[in-house]
């Protein structure tokens, strides 16, 4: 009797032989055998069934040795197929062309759409992602997959925005992944953007040796996404990070936040020119307010001081629950945090234990985080076999 060969475990040899394609090749298929530890014969199976998606091919040769005749070399191809990716923030959109190595190869920002409702907001950015894609002179049947991160609360098993953000036209109960498909006939992956930022944090940012690690993003909105124990926590309702609804004191119980959390009032770009506008009856950009604090104005030094007291009581929240390896800030705000994050550290210093410490520091990838990330998560949706972070869980 012959036995049957499960087919999940032809799978787990196809990612491990495409895996060491990538990570090592050009390797001839000796080779390729030999570092996986799979037959000869089965590697063989493999690369036919590879070679025939096209996302390896032949090219070169090499000596083998003791053999004394040459192998051809396996490939892997990081443009076989591309991907665009696109954040979608309150004041500007980002979009970006990458590769199956999650190479950003080409990118663009632009304003964010100014519509009266969703329909016309989604027929521009269809209109704006398909010029992109033109743009960057591909072969439209070379995209196989657009991922999209968006502020508010999101169901990426469905694509849908359960809740949206207030900077953005009815952007909630939106089948956000189904309607751009509808429009473009590309396969779109959603994401919280925050979320996305973490995921790219963790590939090539701060958090690539971190195991548990939240990234906090100041900017038009406050938000937050956490890492524990090498896996992103979502939630029941993938409404974990956010940290924009906290209260911090009796009397916030009984003020309605719904519109605008308690937290993000005091600690998001949004917030602070509201309450100056509330107290001078001007409305100012946040690099107006940011400068007046830095000249020492002190309105607006008292404002940033009472935001920078917030942000490290959130953070104090954060780390007692999760017991944080690394907090990393970024978003718009943080470009004042050289006035900010000193009192900020100061506080946490006080405060946390031995163990518990932290040192919070600033994104060095800023706005490239989330388009890393969803370059990430769109091409494990695409192509599950290509290994980015085995030794963390993503989805």
């Amino acid at each position: 009797m012959t036995p049957v060969v499960p087919n999940n475990l032809r799978q787990i040899n196809a990612t491990l032989v495409l895996n060491v394609i990538r990570k090592h090749g050009p390797l001839s298929r000796a080779q390729i055998a030999k570092i996986s530890g799979i037959t000869k014969a089965t590697v063989s199976e493999i690369i036919t069934d590879l070679l025939r998606e096209k996302i390896i091919f032949e090219g070169g040769v090499s000596e083998q040795p003791g053999q004394g005749r040459k192998g051809i070399l396996i490939n892997f191809d990081p443009h076989a197929r591309l991907g665009i990716g696109v954040d979608l923030g309150g004041t500007k959109i980002t979009l970006s062309l990458f590769n199956l190595d999650a190479r950003i190869l080409y990118e663009k920002r632009e304003a964010t759409f100014k519509t009266a409702n969703r329909d016309e907001f989604l027929d521009q950015l269809t209109n704006s992602i398909a010029s992109f894609i033109v743009s960057t002179g591909e072969a439209l049947s070379k995209i196989g997959v657009i991922g999209l991160a968006t502020p508010g609360i999101v169901d990426i098993n469905n694509g849908i925005v359960l809740e949206g953000s207030p900077n953005l036209p009815q952007w909630s109960d939106l089948p956000l992944a189904h309607e751009l498909k509808k429009r473009l006939n590309i396969p779109v992956v959603l994401e919280n953007d925050i979320r996305a930022a973490l995921v790219g944090e963790m590939w090539c940012g701060k958090c690539r040796n971190s195991a548990s690690a939240a990234l906090i993003g100041i900017g038009t909105g406050l938000g937050s996404a956490l890492l524990m124990d090498g896996k992103i926590i979502r939630g029941v309702n993938n409404a974990a990070g956010e940290i924009g609804y906290m209260i911090f004191n009796r009397d916030q119980l009984y003020k309605n936040w719904r519109d605008k959390g308690c937290f993000e009032s005091y600690c998001s770009g949004s917030g602070i020119s509201e309450k100056v506008k509330e107290l001078t009856g001007n409305a100012l950009p946040l690099e107006k307010i940011m400068i007046n604090a830095r000249n020492g104005d002190p309105l607006f030094c008292a404002l940033l001081d009472e935001m920078a007291d917030y942000l490290a009581m959130g953070i104090i929240n954060l780390v007692a629950m999760a017991n944080l390896q690394t907090v990393i800030l970024t978003g718009g705000v943080t470009h004042a945090a050289d006035y900010f994050l000193p009192r900020v550290q100061e506080i946490l210093d006080r405060q946390l234990f031995n163990n518990t410490h932290v040192t919070v520091e600033l994104s060095e990838l800023r706005e490239k985080a989330p388009l890393y990330g969803i370059a990430i998560l769109a091409l494990s949706a695409l192509y599950p076999a290509i290994q980015f972070m085995p030794e963390k869980q993503i989805n």
